[in-house]
């Protein structure tokens, strides 16, 4: 009985102590070594104590003794192999980062819609000008902002006519950015026709907002 608590003890203590290592290794040949190993040590060990402890132990005594010996012996080996050498279990790989959040867009400096324009097409009117006159004052008291003219038009009409126009009328608000001495690197130019609109096109309401040209920072 007192081998076997030994034994046992011994036992407890080893798994305690390598309880970390338990959960990161995987199970393989060195703990089956080590249980071999520690299985003969063990019996041995305990045929040799019980032989010690006890004048003329019968054979079922040292029978008992010797099985102990070799459960608790192949027990700690395979352990102690185990936390030893077997191979470490593989981290996880990290999650993927989250993408990050698409930049928001700046709002408008000016935005000059369909009445602003002489009706199809690209001259600007003088209630045009006035609202752009805004856009250049801001580009003169911030000499490093640059701007992106934007044009867009409503549904009526074919892609490639509505591409035309949103082009000619943001290149007229860039040539009257310049006219008013805006230096025309800061300034980029951009047809997106009806393909950005902003209302409903059904509705006149709707296709007079989506007409429009945006002086937009960048």
């Amino acid at each position: 009985m007192r081998q076997q608590r030994t034994v046992a003890l011994g036992v407890l203590v080893v798994f305690l102590a390598s309880g970390c290592a338990l959960r990161d290794r995987k199970w393989g040949m060195c703990a089956v070594g080590g249980g071999v190993v520690g299985a003969a040590v063990g019996g041995v060990t305990g045929g040799v104590a019980v032989n010690n402890g006890k004048n003329h132990p019968d054979n079922a005594t040292r029978g008992g003794a010797i099985g102990g010996g070799i459960v608790g012996g192949a027990l700690i080996g395979a352990l102690l192999g185990h936390v030893i050498c077997d191979p470490e279990v593989a981290a996880p790989p990290p999650p993927p980062a989250p993408a990050p959040p698409p930049p928001a867009k700046a709002e408008p400096l000016v935005t000059l819609h369909g009445p602003q324009f002489d009706f199809n097409k690209a001259t600007l009117k003088p209630d045009g000008k006035r609202m752009v006159d805004q856009g250049v004052t801001v580009l003169k008291d911030k000499p490093a902002m640059n701007v992106s003219v934007e044009g867009h038009t409503d549904s009526i009409g074919s892609d490639a006519y509505n591409q035309k126009l949103s082009l000619r009328r943001a290149g007229t608000v860039r040539d009257y950015l310049v006219s008013q001495g805006i230096d025309s690197g800061r300034i980029a130019v951009k047809g997106w026709g009806k393909t950005k609109p902003v209302a409903d096109n059904k509705t006149e309401a709707g296709r007079a907002e989506n007409r429009r040209v945006e002086i937009i920072p960048e």
